[in-house]
């Protein structure tokens, strides 16, 4: 056999072992990975409400609102506390919020946030332990995706497993599970996948609660793909430094 031609038979035999390998590695990537029917941004919450019933005299926020620690939310005018308080039913310094003699509560911010939905306004009656507000706490978002899993999917996966989220603007970041809950939906198992990231890496101003996201879920991360991407990046962080 010809130089020439026992050179083309390696080359090509090589050529095919690459191929091969390629394609072994991508589809061991594809297996590893699970894709989300929907995913939104999410956050952390506390309601704003007093136990006593009253009506809202002055309103201080709107929704989009920030706040800080002890911002003014709203003021509320309420005789039934203001009855509880004469009769010596309830002591004003037992409560949460300051009150005047007359009943009339001033309800403030217990923790920095962004106010995300108002159910009362001012000059509206509020009856007793109703939600009046919800305020998105500082730092607080989170991604909440639904896959469809297969039943092996379910070992490789737990709250060390990572998800790769996409913004609207093509910004990529990574949060990390923290809670995973099951729902049966028409005949079909829906798993829910909570994740955290860090919230300093996106415009929090632009991308808020319901904003919809990409999320695809790692079931693994030993997979040959990930150990190939992860020599690479650090021979190319070594050639950085040196």
């Amino acid at each position: 056999m010809k130089k020439s031609v026992r050179l083309k038979f390696i080359i090509g035999i090589v050529f095919v072992l690459a191929i091969c390998a390629s394609l072994f590695i991508f589809l061991d990537y594809s297996m590893s990975r699970a894709t989300a029917r929907t995913g939104q941004l999410e956050s952390d919450s506390y309601t704003v409400g007093v136990d006593y019933s009253g009506i809202i005299t002055d309103q201080f926020i709107s929704e989009g609102s920030y706040v800080e620690v002890g911002d003014p939310l709203f003021e509320l005018r309420s005789s039934t506390l203001a009855e509880a308080i004469r009769d010596n039913d309830i002591a004003a310094t037992a409560l949460l919020y300051s009150v005047t003699p007359d009943g009339t509560v001033l309800i403030s911010a217990a923790a920095p946030g962004r106010v995300q939905s108002i159910a009362y306004r001012k000059g509206a009656f509020v009856a007793a332990n109703n939600e009046i507000a919800v305020i998105n706490n500082k730092d607080g978002l989170y991604t909440s995706a639904t896959f469809i899993l297969s039943a092996p999917d379910y070992a490789l996966l737990d709250t060390n497993s990572r998800v790769n989220i996409t913004l609207p603007d093509g910004r990529k970041v990574t949060g990390t599970v923290y809670d995973i809950t099951l729902d049966r939906v028409e005949g079909e198992i829906e798993t829910t996948v909570r994740a955290r990231f860090d919230n300093k890496t996106i415009n929090t101003t632009a991308f808020s609660v319901g904003t919809p996201v990409q999320a695809t879920l790692e079931l693994r991360s030993d997979t040959l793909y990930d150990k190939l991407s992860g020599s690479i990046n650090s021979l190319y962080q070594s050639v950085i430094r040196n």
